[in-house]
């Protein structure tokens, strides 16, 4: 027997940094790579939100790769989705978040939301008027990654999808939230010379991986 998809409705956002999503890693645009791993997961037709200025470029995309989708607007994409199921919110900027990893926070057990996140590796300071006055402890800290599992129970509203660290306070004030650890290659890119890095560690990981 098939197995049958999780409950969830599959969301991609391309609203935080709309320009950025746009951007090619490996000869593809971030979001399209980020799409065809939504859809493998969950099968059905994911929405791509994006701003109403992109969405002729982006539904053509989606065409000419054959993907199914629709693509909606930001202002229309609450009504499209329904509020029956849970939404599991991909980021666009996000683009090799494989699509076992997306099944798996998809089909996490348990009734609250579920965030992936990845270790904070940098060193952070506190400061006062300018001085520092301090080092925060890592361990303590967690950097929001993608994707967000939206509990059914938790969408009594529309969703933030612009701010994926302010979609996930907004989830907590509605329900608990847990939080799941995301490979080192789901990180999300934040600039043109960030998307280069993650296309040159992922080729390195393609070229290991036969080797070993």
């Amino acid at each position: 027997m098939t197995p049958q998809p999780p409950a969830v409705t599959g969301v991609l956002s391309l609203l935080g940094h709309p320009s950025l999503g746009f951007e090619l890693l490996h000869g593809e645009p971030l979001y399209i790579l980020a799409l065809r791993a939504l859809e493998a997961a969950l099968g059905g037709e994911p929405l791509v939100v994006v701003r109403r200025p992109d969405v002729a470029r982006v539904a053509a995309d989606v065409t000419r790769t054959g993907l199914a989708a629709r693509v909606v607007a930001e202002e229309e994409w609450w009504a499209a989705a329904g509020t029956e199921r849970a939404l599991l919110v991909h980021d666009a900027l996000c683009p090799l978040a494989s699509t076992e990893f997306l099944t798996s926070m998809a089909g996490h057990p348990g009734t609250g939301s579920v965030v992936a996140f990845r270790p904070v590796t940098d060193t952070v300071k506190t400061a006062v008027d300018g001085a520092i006055q301090g080092t925060i402890d890592r361990e303590s800290l967690a950097a929001v990654t993608s994707p967000v599992l939206a509990a059914a129970a938790a969408l009594d509203g529309e969703p933030p999808l612009g701010d994926f660290a302010r979609l996930v306070g907004w989830l907590r004030e509605r329900g608990p939230v847990e939080l799941v650890l995301a490979p080192a290659i789901a990180r999300r890119v934040d600039d043109a010379s960030a998307v280069n890095l993650l296309e040159s560690i992922d080729e390195l990981g393609r070229r290991v991986r036969p080797e070993s």
